[in-house]
């Protein structure tokens, strides 16, 4: 006992008593305010990974890295993460970020290359591939893709690649 008074009788300064409830009020409204924030945030965090996983597995997408090539100098550097793309028509739509939301448009006028092989790049997939796409504005970008992804990569310029390779010569 301290000076009389056991701890649950304690008065405290403000006039309030453990006994009275005058400390647990304050406990469960601080609990509630780090209690709520952690639930938004555990929320926001399950509905970016509910919607990057629906995203995933819509037919068309294929995970890619992506560098420029300059026709002058060596090619830049590969996306460290990798990013998910489809096609719309002639546009390749690039998906990236945590819940695949931030997303590029590239317009693409045609296949600078075919499809070859990319040693220089590591993705998830096993063997990769690459194909270079020429732009609209005329710059050029290279998306690499896992080698079962070979046909999607190459979106609506397969059937003109294999319209070319398959003309007749004169």
């Amino acid at each position: 006992m301290m000076n009389g008074a056991s701890l649950a009788h304690k008065v405290w300064l403000d006039g309030s008593s453990l006994r009275a409830g005058g400390g647990y009020e304050v406990i469960w409204i601080l609990l509630a305010m780090l209690g709520v924030p952690i639930w938004l945030v555990l929320g926001a965090l399950g509905g970016a990974l509910w919607s990057r996983r629906t995203f995933q597995r819509a037919p068309g997408v294929f995970p890619c890295k992506i560098r420029t090539v300059s026709r002058s100098e060596s090619p830049g550097k590969w996306t460290r993460a990798t990013t998910y793309a489809r096609w719309v028509h002639d546009v390749l739509l690039v998906h990236a970020g945590l819940a695949l939301v931030r997303f590029r448009a590239v317009p693409v006028a045609g296949v600078d290359e075919s499809v070859a092989q990319a040693p220089d790049v590591k993705l998830k997939g096993g063997d990769l591939v690459s194909i270079r796409l020429r732009l609209d504005d005329g710059s050029v970008l290279e998306v690499a893709a896992p080698k079962s992804m070979q046909e999607t990569l190459r979106g609506p310029f397969l059937a003109l690649q294999q319209e070319t390779m398959e003309a007749p010569t004169r």
